[in-house]
Formats: structure tokens, sequence, C-alpha cells
């Protein structure tokens, strides 16, 4: 299961990266555009969903890779049967929340599609498309943290806890 995860999440890590660099070729293109004296319709407002759909798409492999800023404070002087509680039930509170973010994002991208939304611009691209994608990161994100509480769960450390240490302590 854990190599299907690892497999799921590397092609997440690569859409997310193809965003960023369709942000880049967006960019490069429109400043030579002006150079030349054309404009590129609405490249800033698809740079800008890339942007949106590259950072959602990033959550869940972040997370995996101990990427995230978590804040160890107490939880870091605290071990034993104590500190595991106290990860169940910060897990738990994250695995609540980020389903919820997913589920009524989820709601959104169906109700742009069902609507026919588009953007303001020249384009009128569908706002669906990157709505999706910022659903299917949040699941991402939804699913890092469901596999964190389910190690949690059987007394094993996270993958994301054991990258953190890991580089705490080089």
């Amino acid at each position: 299961m854990r190599k299907s995860l690892d497999i799921l999440f590397g092609i997440t890590s690569i859409l997310a990266a193809v965003f960023l660099v369709m942000i880049a070729l967006l960019i490069l293109s429109q400043s030579i555009g002006r150079l030349l004296g054309h404009v590129i319709p609405d490249a800033n407002e698809l740079a800008g969903f890339s942007l949106a759909a590259g950072m959602f798409l990033a959550l869940g492999p972040s997370l995996r890779q101990g990427s995230h800023i978590r804040v160890l404070l107490v939880v870091g002087h605290i071990s034993g049967v104590p500190r595991r509680i106290m990860d169940l039930i910060t897990l738990g509170f994250a695995v609540f929340l980020a389903g919820y973010f997913t589920w009524w994002m989820g709601v959104l991208a169906e109700e742009s599609f069902s609507y026919g939304d588009a953007s303001a611009g020249v384009l009128a691209f569908p706002l669906w498309i990157p709505q999706a994608a910022m659903t299917f990161g949040l699941a991402m994100l939804t699913l890092a943290l469901v596999e964190g509480l389910i190690d949690t769960l059987r007394g094993q450390a996270t993958v994301f806890a054991d990258r953190e240490t890991s580089d705490m302590t080089e």
C-alpha cells in the first residue's frame, strides 16, 4: 500500500511541478511578447490559475516529505503515551479540516462546471478546471493526513515525522 501511495504522491508532485513550469513559461512568453509588441491575452490569469493548481497539488507530497512547517514547541517535549494522544488529536482534527475543505472545493468545482462559470478575461477560461486541480490537491493532503493518522493508530511513526526528525538531526 505504501508503494502505491509513493507512486500516487510522486505523480502529484510532477503535476505540481508542471504547473509551476507553466507559470514560468507564461511569464517569459509575456515578457518576450511585450518586447516584440505582442500581448498574450490573459497570461496573468492563466499564471494565477497555474499557481493555485501547483500550490494545492503540492500540499500532500510536501506533507509526506516533511516540508510543511509544524510547530513542535509543545509536542516536541512530550513523549510516550501523551505524545501519541496529542498526535492522534491533532491528526484527527487535521483530517477533519482537510476533508471539509476538500468536500466544499469539490462542490464549488461541480457547481462551476454545472453553471458553465468562466473567468472574466478574454479567453473565458472554465473555472472548474483550476478548481478541480485544487480539489485533487486537497484530496491528496487529506490522504496524506489519513495515512499519518493510521500510522499513529498503529503505533508507528508517520512518514513525515521520520523525515522531520532526520532533517533536524542533520
